[in-house]
């Protein structure tokens, strides 16, 4: 499974609480978190996803965060 297939994953799991780059690097053991962030740059091109600043529902660190509509 791919790296951008497990971080879809997690955030449909979430079913709308928001997650961001770093709590999604830490849960999947990803080496850095510009991993993450390109993958949730991606899906945030896709209807289904948003990208915003928030806080985020693992941490409540406020920082760009994405969910799921």
């Amino acid at each position: 499974m791919t790296i951008s297939v497990e971080i879809e994953r997690m955030v449909r799991r979430l079913e709308g609480v928001t997650i961001c780059d770093n709590c999604i690097t830490d849960r999947l053991n990803l080496s850095v978190p510009s991993q993450a962030n390109a993958v949730t740059r991606s899906l945030a091109g896709q209807q289904v996803y948003e990208r915003l600043k928030d806080a985020c529902g693992l941490c409540g660190k406020t920082r760009t965060v994405i969910r799921t509509r």
